[in-house]
């Protein structure tokens, strides 16, 4: 970041801290009451307490408290959730409960921003503006979400036009990185609101290439969106309509020798990409009085423009998405929500002298309910059945038509009981797939160009507490699944390809604690896990099992901890707000042979916010305080005479960031 920014920040932050400041104080006695936590990915609301599963979330100040600026960096908050950055943002790996997305074309993991899914190749995107909460549902999902969600889904929610504030800005960095948004709405007649919001985020190069020194490592990604909602008062219709774009302009795709690591040298082989997505939606909602009734339609278009180790791989796709669903009022004795579900995907690859295209179109109808048995006891059932076609053509040094399609039923049934009204406990079992296809990677190294569906069984049992006054969260589960033809990319880089490899079994506990109890806030949680191969057999390796193996990028142990306290300057002065976060992330491997790796680590964040009263904030922050050197991504690149190449996680940053919300 250059010092005028820096600058000009600082002078912003003195200019609207002499500002007169009007707001009411707040007592450090007074305690703030979480009250009733609603679910957004259950597709209808539903109290997170009763939901018989794991869920988390955090809300926008949560997030820019501990610098999550991405989906990516969601893993700094929840615990269980490991997102590594493989060799690029575009293809991130989002690891939960040991479901690896070791295809990243299909990860394990799918993200939802407010209702609509999105593309594999965008999940690490920078945050839309007016965000509201960032949700986490663990464990297979797939009676409501189908294809992909084994190990969850991740819900963002944003403000809708007409909820949020008429105008805000944040803008802030460091010599390391810097980031600034802009957003405003407004109303342009009786029930039609606008918004539209603009954001940069820039981090600077952070690695060196050998022999060279010219500077590498750096990501410029720019995001533009708007919005028109129109929901007249009183009216029992609101529709939403959105257009965005973002570019991505990186060379962040860098490896590091083993050798090298300490000194972020890169090896000299050209690696950057371009990566332009945009992305509509139109969702319309209808209040029955009885249900509601929804629409959600969904389109993206991706660019991406990809030159990997020299080598020129671009790639192309579009998706189109439609779901109806209808979702009960609550307060029966039968809650429910069920729906139908349509996409259609177009993809096109061009990479070491063959072109690979595929269509693929999915259908899907939907149920899930909750019936009220007793004033303590819950049934919750659910079911979904898909249908998936996909027709695949490759030309080039590589030929190949076919064409094939899959099915999948995936069910679900749980109990949920009221032990005390701040007591309960739950069970589940729960199903998810992920659909069969055509590898998308086609060399003349494959063996084969086809893979089986894979099937997820998972059963889970947990204990939740919330007091009586919302200060006090918590939550313990224990899991246990098994997946059927799991599907991972084997071979030699860069001729992998995907392929089914036997049988993964994944278990474990986690726990989470949340208070906000006076001036103090805490929420954390630890999570231990086993995610292993109890069979396997792989035609890229006939012969050779690796039964007993670790499954790549599930790590077995993962902690987080964020502790903050408010402290009151007094009348007219606002509060300052010192912060503490803590991540740790046990042990990885990079590959199935559990030959390359990295150790675990800790990551320390660190932060003091004035909060003014006039609403402006300033923001010193501290992201890898102690700046730990880790590896994100690595593999065996003895083809290229290099050894064992790593990419490494970003250092130390400590910034400055100011707010302000009209």
């Amino acid at each position: 970041m250059n010092r005028s920014l820096f600058n000009t920040v600082c002078v912003a932050a003195l200019t609207f801290g002499a500002a007169p400041l009007t707001a009411q104080e707040t007592s450090n006695d007074d305690v703030f009451e979480l009250g009733t936590i609603y679910i957004v990915g259950a597709k209808r609301p539903q109290d997170a307490l009763s939901f018989p599963g794991t869920v988390a979330q955090a809300d926008a100040s949560d997030l820019s408290g501990r610098g999550v600026q991405t989906v990516a960096d969601l893993d700094r908050v929840f615990p269980g959730l490991a997102v590594d950055t493989r060799s690029s943002r575009v293809y991130s790996n989002f690891t939960l409960r040991g479901q690896s997305s070791l295809d990243y074309y299909s990860p394990s993991v799918q993200v939802y921003v407010d209702g609509l899914p999105q593309d594999p190749a965008v999940l690490a995107q920078m945050f839309p503006g007016a965000l509201e909460s960032a949700e986490v549902l663990y464990g297979p999902q797939g009676s409501l979400y189908g294809r992909g969600a084994v190990g969850g889904v991740i819900n963002v929610t944003t403000l809708k036009p007409g909820e949020g504030d008429r105008f805000s800005y944040s803008l802030g960095g460091s010599e390391e990185s810097y980031q600034a948004q802009l957003r405003g709405e407004l109303q342009l007649a009786e029930g039609l609101w606008a918004d539209f919001s603009l954001a940069r985020n820039d981090a600077e190069d952070d690695l060196q290439v050998m022999g060279t020194g010219e500077d590498v490592g750096g990501t410029v990604e720019d995001r533009a969106q708007l919005r028109l909602r129109y929901a007249p008062e009183g009216s029992p219709l609101d529709i939403t309509f959105s257009a965005a774009r973002n570019e991505v302009e990186s060379s962040e795709e860098q490896f590091v020798m083993g050798t090298a690591l300490a000194a972020r040298q890169a090896v000299p082989f050209p690696s950057k990409y371009s990566h332009d997505t945009n992305s509509f939606g139109l969702t319309v909602d209808y209040d029955l009085g009885w249900a509601t009734f929804s629409s959600l339609t969904g389109y993206q278009d991706r660019f991406l423009d990809r030159t990997i180790f020299g080598s020129y791989t671009p790639e192309w796709q579009e998706t189109l998405t439609q779901e109806f669903r209808l979702s009960s009022a609550t307060g029966g004795p039968v809650e429910y929500v069920a729906g139908l579900f349509y996409s259609n995907s177009e993809f096109r690859r061009e990479a070491y002298g063959s072109t690979t295209t595929q269509k693929t179109e999915s259908y899907a109808a939907f149920g899930d309910l909750t019936w009220h048995a007793t004033d303590r006891l819950d049934v919750v059932a659910g079911a979904r059945w898909d249908f998936e076609t996909t027709d695949a053509t490759a030309t080039g040094v590589v030929t190949m038509r076919g064409s094939d399609d899959w099915n999948a039923f995936s069910p679900k049934l749980g109990l949920s009981y009221s032990i005390t009204p701040e007591w309960q406990a739950y069970g589940i079992v729960s199903s998810g797939f992920k659909a069969g296809g055509f590898t998308r990677t086609l060399t003349p190294a494959n063996i084969a160009y086809t893979y089986d569906p894979a099937t997820t069984w998972n059963g889970e049992a947990g204990l939740k507490y919330r007091s009586n006054n919302g200060t006090i969260e918590a939550s313990v589960a224990a899991y246990y699944s098994v997946t059927e033809d799991y599907q991972m990319f084997v071979g030699a880089a860069p001729a992998q390809y995907l392929q089914n490899v036997g049988e993964v079994t994944a278990k474990g506990i986690d726990a989470t604690l949340r208070i906000n109890q006076g001036p103090w806030g805490l929420s954390g949680g630890a999570t231990w896990g086993e995610s292993r191969f109890t069979d396997y057999d792989s035609s890229a390796t006939p012969g050779l099992s690796y039964q007993g193996n670790d499954v790549p990028y599930a790590p077995e142990f993962t902690a987080r901890l964020a502790v903050d306290y408010t402290h009151e300057l007094g009348v007219g002065r606002g509060r300052l707000i010192p912060r503490l976060g803590l991540s740790y992330q046990g042990d990885i491997w990079f590959d199935e042979a559990n030959s390359i790796g990295q150790d675990g680590y800790w990551l320390v964040d660190a932060g003091l916010a004035w909060e003014m009263s006039n609403g402006a904030v300033l923001d010193l922050y501290a992201t890898n305080l102690t700046d730990e050197t880790y590896a994100s991504y690595g593999f065996d690149a003895s083809s290229y005479g290099l050894g064992d190449v790593y990419q490494l996680g970003r250092g130390r940053e400590i910034g400055i960031r100011l707010t302000q919300r009209f």
